[in-house]
């Protein structure tokens, strides 16, 4: 009767840095203490692998860094049997190693977060061995891990450099997951998860188109602006009142007069930290030594920025713990009855502050 060989099974490309665990089967009736690979370069013929791996589980363990990355092998298994002899070399299975893809996933700044209920999610593909992307697909997992949705098979484009995926009606301040797995030409199965939160929702937008004929130079401008509103203005001498519109007086329907005893304050701002956004507002006739702005986080959960305006600087103030961080403007002369635009720039924890008359 014919002796019984193993059956080496399929062998998935992965990562020589990182190792694999092969599998086999085996249905002779003889008990086996352990089994050898034996794995040769395609290319040579050499061979490049042959230990044992004692048990008697079905399966063997290749160590990092015993292949090189890049290159196509064979493989073949036997086993050993209680009393030392072996069976016959199993099938022939070739395989190739490469070296494991990095994923990067843009949307999700430094802290975990992104801004938006609705974003699409980018992955950057690279692969040290040129090898491309075949398929890929998006899986979105609550802060349990458990799966929410999983994303339509995708087929890139841009040979699989850049890869997206749309995910719509995120909750804010809820964890997630998001994951992206590749499977590239030669079968690579490769997966990057990252958490996120999203701390802004779509604010509400206003758009305002301006045309202007430009007779000199015989053509149409057309000018689009928008208007982001992700606070609410309210009274600083009554902060439960959410927003009343005789708060102020206004002049020519476009300035806001602003009391020195009712500054402008902006609260409930689509911001869990004050960090990371951009202000302009356009001013005029403010008076030295007189703060005439605050914007403060939602709910009081974060620090207030108090705007102070001097002869010649603006200063962004925070206080916490008993301690004052200010932040000032470029140097300029500012006149009472100047007109100035102000722009706020905050990253982390730094304002940059700069004014320009107008």
């Amino acid at each position: 009767m014919a002796e019984v060989t193993p059956s080496l099974l399929k062998i998935d490309p992965f990562d020589a840095d990182l190792g694999a665990s092969v599998y086999y089967t085996f249905t002779g009736s003889k008990a086996t203490v352990e089994n050898n690979l034996r794995i040769t370069d395609k290319s040579t013929g050499l061979a490049v692998y042959d230990f044992s791996y004692s048990g008697t589980e079905k399966v063997h363990h290749i160590p990092p860094a015993e292949l090189v990355n890049g290159k196509t092998y064979i493989a073949k298994i036997r086993v050993k049997y209680l009393d030392g002899t072996y069976s016959p070399y199993s099938n022939e299975v070739e395989f190739l190693v490469l070296k494991r893809p990095v994923l990067d996933i843009e949307n999700i700044d430094g802290g975990g977060y992104v801004y938006n209920s609705d974003i699409t999610f980018i992955a950057r593909y690279t692969q040290d061995n040129g090898e491309v992307v075949k398929t890929y697909r998006f899986h979105l997992y609550d802060e349990q891990e458990d799966l929410i949705q999983s994303y339509p098979l995708r087929y890139p484009t841009d040979a699989g450099v850049v890869l997206e995926e749309t995910v719509k009606g995120l909750e804010k301040n809820k964890g997630y997951f998001i994951e992206c797995v590749v499977v590239t030409e030669n079968g690579f199965v490769w997966s990057q998860k990252e958490r996120f939160i999203p701390i802004y929702l779509v604010p509400s937008i206003h758009g305002v188109v301006q045309t202007a004929n430009v007779e000199d130079d015989g053509f149409v401008q057309v000018t689009a602006n928008l208007k982001q509103l992700l606070g609410s203005q309210v009274r600083a001498t009554n902060t439960a009142d959410l927003y009343v519109s005789d708060n102020y007086e206004y002049e020519d329907q476009d300035w806001v007069i602003i009391p020195s005893d009712n500054p402008l304050i902006y609260k409930n701002l689509g911001m869990n930290r004050a960090s990371d956004f951009v202000v302009k507002v356009w001013c005029k006739n403010i008076p030295d030594a007189s703060m005439f702005l605050e914007l403060s986080p939602k709910d009081e959960t974060g620090i207030p920025i108090y705007f102070w305006k001097y002869s010649d600087r603006i200063m962004a103030v925070k206080h916490f713990n008993g301690l004052a961080s200010r932040h000032r403007s470029n140097i300029i002369e500012i006149p009472d009855d100047a007109e100035f635009m102000l722009y706020v720039r905050a990253i982390e924890h730094r304002i940059d502050l700069e004014v320009k008359l107008l």
